[in-house]
């Protein structure tokens, strides 16, 4: 452990002694459940934000079989992923906002890269989590800034036992045999009416997937029929958390999670020719992400305190190899790439009710630091430099909300955020991109709900915002692109009504949305001589985009007889750039999930789900387009006794050949198989 988390552990230490000191105000009524409710959005026992707030729930992810937060997500209206491609990443979009301009939070801890804002959602395993939150434009500003587009919240488990145990082992196999496997076990003790102790290890190992038969090779060289070329990754997680909760209100704990692995990336298996793509052959030999952090929550007469205190670090290599060989690093384009990038923060968030008013308050802050640095490459002189270069930079925010209960049925809420960035050291050799003061934003958000009958409307007009990140402001992208120090934050301006309910036995939800996003980064093409001589292209990132997203939402669910279930969620969106010559990228406007479960036992559950996704296109020039595609799972599971369940998955029934990015095809037919153990 680092000085700087020493001294973090050493304030956190401080401040559960401070608040332990609490007074105990009865018995405690919190260990009911194994959702840890400090990590969810909403305050322990306040409304459910209906109709803001999409959840994922553990019962979900083990009968698909998911093993990691990307799987988890994908059949949520609005949320559509991107596969694989150059990085070997599962990033999601939701509503068309990219993964950088949304928040991946772990028990609302902030923890995506600071680099670059992205986050490979493959690396994050779903065993030690209780459900995952998603929210869209009418999330709260309470989130804190730079969700613009929505967020994504991990909420761990809390042991609500004496002694809980929780194991699984799964393997996956083609028609050449296993390619898959993954194991976990989360064990957890209530130790008394105030202490708790919960912990876990999981490891997945995947070496090349299978390909559909049906798959054609376009450039045989790179990519034949069979298994995907160079698509194994293999990762270790391990969490751990200590709780105290002195009475029926308040509650602290520590927690610290860590995952650390290697992931291959395919090379592109698309028409070079066509496309002008270039074939990489890149591989992560690291990819390591770590957190502690503190959450508390005290009772202050009718009001509350809550705190949070976080560190988080990320530490990655990336290797470019001369071929396919991945052995040589001599070319011009290979390099071995080295980032150390952390974040230490913390936020306040306070709430008291006044007559018919809710009213809350906080404060947050986040210091980045991104570090990079070149290795030597095989053939690199004695004199190679590989020293540190270090950029940082300094979030703050400031929010007020107000929700105002007219009565039982109606509310209001309205919400104010500031948000502030400063850029404070850049390391590039050019002093022109030093820092040169900070900028603000201005977030607001009015929403209402109303209950009538058996149904919530809901409606509410937002503003939220994103700063640029480091990458967007620095990039060299070797060689080809040139810095802007003067990028401005992006802002979504975003309307939203919708209603749930049932009408008897039928459940539903549905949303209509439109946001209007104004000065969005893109590159934009500039003099190749600014990228100095002999440059083929040169590129900047501007303020120049503006882009509007529309579209609706809609799932519903119903029993059809007493041991069947079918539930539907479609979701249409429709963005539109300004600039008519540009293509939105990865946005398909059409996803439907259809999903039908036959409970024919107590014991034995069977269902079918069928997945339709629309074409879309990779690249914002339209030359990269990607057809549309089904897929249909199969799947069943069987409960053996009150301690073990079995289920099977079968994935891509049909072995369909699809793409969800040009030029990398997808998996073929397999088999997921797992047994559970819950104790």
């Amino acid at each position: 452990m680092n000085t700087k988390t020493a001294k973090l552990s050493l304030v956190i230490a401080a401040l559960i002694s401070q608040q332990a000191l609490a007074t105990d105000k009865g018995q405690n009524t919190q260990k009911n459940s194994d959702v840890f409710k400090l990590g969810t959005i909403s305050v322990s026992g306040e409304s459910d934000n209906a109709g803001t707030v999409s959840t994922v729930t553990p019962d979900d992810i083990r009968v698909k079989g998911d093993t990691d937060v990307g799987q988890a997500i994908e059949d949520i209206p609005g949320v559509s992923l991107q596969f694989g491609g150059q990085r070997a990443e599962t990033r999601a979009s939701i509503r068309g906002f990219d993964s950088r301009q949304i928040t991946l939070n772990l028990d609302g801890i902030p923890i995506y890269i600071p680099y670059d804002g992205n986050i490979d959602l493959s690396r994050f395993r779903t065993s030690d989590l209780s459900k995952i939150e998603v929210t869209k434009s009418l999330g709260s500003l309470l989130e804190g800034p730079n969700n613009m587009g929505g967020s994504i919240n991990l909420v761990t488990k809390r042991p609500s036992k004496p002694l809980e145990v929780n194991a699984n082992f799964g393997v996956e196999t083609g028609k050449d045999g296993l390619f898959k496997n993954a194991q976990d076990i989360q064990v957890g003790s209530r130790l008394s009416d105030k202490y708790y102790v919960t912990g876990g290890v999981s490891r997945l190992e995947g070496s090349d997937f299978p390909l559909s038969d049906s798959y054609s090779p376009v450039n045989p060289t790179v990519q034949g029929k069979g298994n995907r070329n160079h698509s194994g990754s293999e990762s270790s997680t391990g969490n751990l958390k200590f709780g105290f909760t002195p009475n029926a209100t308040d509650e602290y704990a520590i927690s610290y999670y860590k995952t650390q692995g290697t992931k291959q990336s395919p090379p592109y298996a698309g028409d070079t020719a066509a496309t002008g793509q270039s074939v990489r052959y890149w591989d992560w030999p690291q990819w390591d992400k770590e957190s502690v952090y503190y959450v508390g929550r005290t009772q202050i007469g009718k009001g509350y305190l809550k705190s949070r205190l976080f560190y988080d670090n990320f530490k990655n290599k990336l290797y470019s190899y001369n071929d396919d060989t991945y052995t040589t690093i001599t070319k011009g384009y290979a390099f071995r790439s080295q980032y150390d990038d952390h974040s230490i923060g913390g936020s306040l968030e306070g709430g008291v009710p006044i007559d018919n008013h809710m009213i809350k308050a906080a404060l947050f802050i986040k210091n980045d630091e991104h570090k990079e640095r070149d290795l030597k490459k095989d053939n690199s002189p004695s004199s190679f430099d590989q020293s540190w270069r270090t950029y940082q930079g300094h979030t703050y925010s400031g929010t007020l909300e107000d929700t105002i209960q007219f009565s039982k049925k109606t509310s209001l809420t309205l919400g104010y955020r500031h948000d502030l960035y400063e850029l404070t050291k850049t390391d590039d050799g050019d002093p022109n991109n030093d820092p040169h003061g900070s900028q603000n934003k201005d977030n607001f958000q009015i929403k209402a709900e109303h209950e009538l009958g058996t149904h919530t409307v809901f409606a509410g007009v937002s503003a939220k915002s994103r700063f640029p990140n480091m990458k967007d402001m620095f990039s060299y992208r070797m060689g080809k692109a040139i810095p802007n120090v003067n990028l401005k934050a992006e802002q979504a301006l975003s309307y939203e009504v919708g209603s749930k309910g049932h009408f008897n036995k039928l459940r539903y939800q549905a949303n209509v949305f439109y946001s209007d996003i104004s000065d969005a980064i893109e590159s934009v093409s500039v003099a190749n001589s600014l990228c100095g001589a002999g440059a083929t292209s040169c590129t900047q990132n501007q303020n120049v985009g503006k882009s509007t997203s529309s579209g609706l939402e809609l799932s519903m669910g119903m029993p059809v007889t007493e041991t069947v279930d079918v539930n539907l969620s479609y979701s249409y969106l429709d963005r539109v750039l300004a600039d008519k010559s540009l293509t939105a990228t990865n946005v398909p406007k059409n996803q439907v999930h259809i999903s039908s479960d036959w409970f024919a036992t107590s014991s034995l559950n069977m269902g079918v789900d069928w997945d339709y996704i629309a074409d879309q296109q990779t690249s914002s020039d339209g030359s990269r387009p990607v057809a549309g595609h089904n897929l249909w799972t199969a799947r069943a599971e069987y409960q053996i006794n009150k301690h073990f369940t079995t289920n099977f998955v079968l994935r891509n029934v049909l072995d369909t050949d699809y793409e969800v990015s040009e030029g990398d095809p997808m998996p073929g037919r397999s088999l997921w198989m797992n047994v559970n153990a819950k104790f």
